[in-house]
């Protein structure tokens, strides 16, 4: 992942959550524990159970902490003491080198764009996205922040501040490592000084509930494998009919009122945003299709394609790449039927800061292309076809300004097209 005078009070709180952290049995402490000398690397400044962190210095906890690898809970509390421009610090990372196993957490900063200031989450050597250390907002310098993982039988939840950031539904593989702070995957990865205020490891005794948990009826987590991830639904009803969504972030723009207008119908929606923008990864999108057995798949690709001219990228290839991604879900998901989602428009800008957007865009060429090459591809695999571009192309109005993206109600008017589809394909017509 300012001068604060209340730091102790803050490091009190992020250390208190349902189960009373003075009550419960540490397993290792930064305060109370030595470092051994082998889990240090460069200079380890330690005074008073703080660790200052310079030059890419790094130190680990002992392996022996983590005894119950199906249930623990790690809280590491920093705070930056600089903010290094694309710099990598990594505050949890308990992987071995050649097997896909353990866990980490770490953070990067970059003072623009601010979505590339990302909390990740790793589990299995598969990154799990999370949240941002201060939002859109540039990381505070000095300001302690609280990290905690806690497993439950075998299933990670990351939290930033108490707040849950994401779940994890794949289960944790352990191993024989230590936790480092401080040790990127990269040695060669710029790093970040910092100063580590607290590190605590509870054993399976100490029940981790933050306060900010969700409670609601259908909780969400991630699953995933080697180049994959999925969001998904806890499933507590096998019989509900499953359903795939893929693409890029219009799928992200959709998914919110599709998923909730399915699970009124009793079917549960599974997202990943995997856009193709070169060669399509035929191994890891064939197994992701194949890991639940879905009804139906709906699939998009067409945003981060928007460089494929004709003079970099011929028709033969575009339809080649078309092709083997709808062969992806083909293969991974037999019996599911497909739907492929027609690439939405590239727009303009806002003529006026309180103006609608009333053009299309200079690279609105590109999709027209992209969608004629992916019908003539989605003709010759028997796909059906949902025309998102005609739907959008008459809503102008509702485009966002930014070129690609679009407000609330677009998104709405594309789900319930969606839906319009779908529902019946999987037995649930209205």
């Amino acid at each position: 992942m300012i001068h604060t005078p209340t730091l102790l009070t803050i490091l009190l709180l992020s250390f208190t959550s349902a189960a009373s952290a003075a009550d419960e049995p540490v397993l290792w402490d930064l305060a109370k524990n030595e470092i051994p000398a082998a889990h240090k690397s460069g200079a380890v400044e330690k005074a008073d159970g703080v660790v200052k962190l310079r030059d890419g210095a790094s130190f680990a906890v002992p392996a022996e902490a983590f005894p119950d690898q199906k249930n623990f809970t790690v809280q590491v509390t920093l705070s930056l003491d600089a903010l290094v421009q694309d710099a990598v610090f990594t505050l949890m990372n308990k992987q071995s080198g050649v097997k896909d196993d353990g866990f980490a957490m770490f953070f990067n900063y970059k003072d623009k764009p601010y979505y590339a200031r990302q909390v990740n989450s790793v589990v299995n050597k598969i990154l799990m996205v999370g949240g941002a250390l201060n939002g859109r907002n540039e990381p505070e310098i000095n300001k302690p922040v609280t990290f905690t993982m806690a497993v439950r039988n075998g299933l990670a939840t990351f939290y930033i501040n108490d707040a849950p950031i994401k779940k994890c539904y794949m289960e944790l593989i352990p191993n024989g490592e230590p936790m480092w702070i401080g040790r990127n995957d990269n040695a060669k990865a710029k790093t970040m000084p910092v100063t580590v205020h607290a590190v605590k490891v509870f054993g399976p005794a100490y029940s981790y509930v933050s306060k900010k948990e969700t409670t609601g009826a259908f909780p969400r987590g991630a699953v995933a494998g080697k180049g994959w991830a999925l969001d998904v639904p806890k499933v507590e009803h096998p019989e509900w009919p499953k359903v795939l969504i893929y693409g890029d972030s219009i799928s992200g723009g959709y998914s919110g009122p599709f998923i909730a207008e399915m699970l009124k119908q009793h079917v549960y929606v599974f997202h990943c945003v995997h856009f193709v923008g070169r060669d399509v990864p035929e191994q890891a999108l064939t197994e992701m299709g194949g890991r639940f057995k879905f009804d139906a798949v709906v699939f998009n690709n067409g945003l981060h394609s928007l460089g494929w001219t004709p003079d970099k990228v011929p028709d033969t290839l575009v339809m080649e790449r078309m092709q083997k991604l709808t062969r992806c879900f083909k293969t991974g998901a037999p019996q599911a039927k497909i739907f492929y989602l027609m690439t939405t428009p590239h727009t303009a800008a806002r003529p006026a800061p309180d103006k609608p957007v009333t053009a299309f865009g200079d690279k609105n060429d590109v999709v027209l292309r992209l969608n004629t090459l992916s019908a003539q591809v989605m003709k010759q695999e028997n796909v059906e076809v949902i025309d998102a571009y005609a739907l959008l192309a008459a809503h102008l109005d509702l485009a966002s300004g930014d070129n690609f993206h679009w407000q609330s109600q677009a998104y709405q008017l594309l789900s319930q097209q969606i839906t319009g589809r779908v529902l019946p394909a999987v037995g649930k017509g209205k």
